[in-house]
């Protein structure tokens, strides 16, 4: 267990690490008015991460710590949406396509519904 924490945590760091550097590239961008860095990581990562999810289940061998740096660090700490899509993924593909509709619209409307409340209580 704890050699699978501490290569989750250098996954952690180079995917913290990577986000930041993009979203330092996208500032530039000013295309809409579009927050660029925070589209390129979430798009990019979802990639990533159903890339990783489908080697995952075609080569079984692939160790389990890098696994978990890979999937959990880097992806995770890139971005928690592209683990999000793949919930999403994951409960459609099992049958579950109300629940996984459900658990979207809860996340995201629930998501900004308390973004902007925690935000309100701050600085009003």
């Amino acid at each position: 267990m704890i050699r699978n924490l501490l290569f989750i945590m250098l996954g952690g760091a180079v995917g913290s690490a990577l986000r930041y550097i993009t979203g330092i590239a996208c500032q530039s961008v000013r295309w809409l008015n579009m927050p660029w860095g925070t589209v390129v990581v979430n798009i990019t990562g979802c990639f990533l991460l159903g890339m990783l999810l489908g080697l995952g289940e075609r080569y079984t061998s692939i160790q389990k710590d890098i696994y978990l740096m890979l999937t959990v660090g880097l992806c995770g700490s890139f971005t928690t949406f592209s683990t999000f899509a793949a919930d999403i993924f994951r409960l459609n593909e099992t049958g579950h396509f109300w629940l996984a509709l459900g658990y979207l619209t809860l996340s995201v409307v629930c998501g900004f519904l308390l973004f902007v409340f925690g935000h309100y209580l701050i600085v009003k």
